[in-house]
């Protein structure tokens, strides 16, 4: 059997965020595979209003017509999705969990739990459960789903062919070694961590700076972590970018000289990827999904001493021998992320479905 049409629906849509792109590069190649096919969301900023339709415009066609669900948190649009009877591929982008939120955003907590229990309920409708990351597909694995498999998130690699923004590299050029890392600002990112690591290797280099580039959603904890720079003396170390252009955050990548991330929950970790892509070495703690995303590639570690890690940052900073070794495992990893491998894994699901001849 072969269909035509093959839609996606994402809760919300917004520019710049790693499921929306990876939905939208998504749509381009099930385009390219001869179907018709649109991105539904249930919350679309006005950015990429072009790009995404509404939820209250997708239909189901004829009964049990096919649809690509990602699924990251809990929303009334899930309950109102699985009540259409579409035939689902599911995307699973994996749910923080809850506890991260609770103290800072209550309400943001119960949507994650309600994310949680809303995957329960996906497989009477999920003919194929695929997870970004094997780490997410372990949370598959303890459901009912008749199949599994991983599809990864992929690098559009234009995307980072960007030129940079000179009035950045202007910025920053000549000013001391900067800590790089992006993510929206958010307790699991553990911001504050880094904070607290650049305050030790301003010991060893006291022109460092960190640079967090990423949606400042939660303003109760972007305002906190602005406080905690101020009370370490670090107020001006320390730019929190907010959301950024694509050519500002491939210049913040290309300007920086090394990726942090004290982050305790990824499901997949999409700048890992992109540093890793765009030559910036990576330091990473050892938690949830990083080691299934970076492999062989940057350097892990799983206590967080900041003293010690303050020397290893200066090391992999200075130390070129080292840096290039750490480098060209990255540029290895990284290829297993670029479009054309994916693009052939999510052709290769579609055929095993039957959806592609």
């Amino acid at each position: 059997m072969t269909i035509n049409t093959l839609h996606q629906f994402i809760v919300g849509a917004a520019p710049g965020d790693a499921i929306t792109d990876h939905a939208l590069l998504i749509r381009r190649w099930l385009r390219e595979l001869g179907f018709a096919s649109n991105l539904y969301a249930y919350h679309i900023h006005e950015a990429i209003e072009d790009e995404v339709r509404p939820m209250t415009t997708l239909r189901a066609g004829n009964e049990g017509g096919w649809l690509i669900a990602h699924h990251s948190i809990g929303s009334p649009a899930i309950d109102r999705l699985l009540a259409r009877r579409f035939q689902l591929i599911l995307i699973y982008h994996n749910i923080t969990p809850a506890e991260f939120f609770a103290p800072v955003d209550p309400a943001w907590a119960n949507f994650m739990r309600m994310g949680q229990k809303q995957l329960q309920q996906f497989p009477p409708q999920t003919r194929l459960a695929l997870a970004v990351s094997p780490y997410n597909r372990l949370d598959l694995q303890q459901l009912p789903f008749n199949q599994t498999g991983v599809l990864p998130l992929a690098l559009d690699e234009r995307l980072y062919q960007t030129p940079s923004n000179q009035a950045l590299v202007a910025e920053f050029n000549g000013r001391g070694p900067i800590l790089l890392f992006v993510g929206r600002i958010a307790p699991n990112k553990r911001q504050e961590d880094l904070i607290k690591l650049l305050f030790y290797y301003r010991r060893i280099e006291p022109e460092a700076r960190l640079v967090l580039v990423g949606d400042r959603w939660q303003l109760g904890y972007d305002r906190w972590l602005e406080g905690m720079a101020h009370s370490l003396g670090l107020a001006e170390a320390v730019t929190l970018t907010g959301r950024v252009s694509q050519a500002d955050m491939v210049t913040y990548y290309r300007t920086a000289d090394l990726f942090v991330s004290m982050s305790e929950h990824e499901g997949f970790g999409k700048p890992l990827i992109e540093s890793m892509y765009l030559d910036l070495p990576v330091l990473a703690y050892r938690s949830t999904g990083i080691p299934y995303t970076l492999g062989e590639a940057g350097i892990m570690f799983k206590e967080k001493d900041y003293e010690s890690l303050a020397e290893l940052v200066d090391m992999l900073i200075n130390d070129k021998s080292l840096r290039n070794r750490l480098l060209k495992k990255q540029e290895e990893r990284v290829k297993g992320f670029l479009e054309p491998q994916v693009k052939a894994q999510l052709q290769a699901y579609l055929e095993q479905l039957g959806l592609l001849s």
